[in-house]
């Protein structure tokens, strides 16, 4: 079911709603970067919600500098803490 939600979501995504969310939480993004991190939720989402997410956040961490991995691996933990 939740994977149905997160498609229809994914539909919606842009590039202005990953903007909003990093400077949201004071993560200013390099320029290109929001870019990187749409291309990776979308061809990632799924190794990330039902397989090995370090894995798949390794191929994301040779393409942003690494302030914004950083952020990204305190923002995905501290949301994925708050789900369970």
């Amino acid at each position: 079911m939740y994977e149905v939600l997160i498609k229809e979501y994914l539909k919606r995504l842009s590039l202005k709603d990953i903007n909003d969310f990093a400077n949201k939480n004071n993560m200013p993004l390099i320029n290109g970067e929001d870019k990187i991190i749409y291309d990776f939720i979308m061809n990632n989402w799924q190794e990330v919600y039902k397989g090995d997410a370090n894995k798949a956040f390794l191929k994301l961490k040779q393409k942003v500098s690494s302030n914004t991995y950083n952020n990204i691996m305190t923002l995905y933990n501290e949301f994925k803490d708050k789900i369970k």
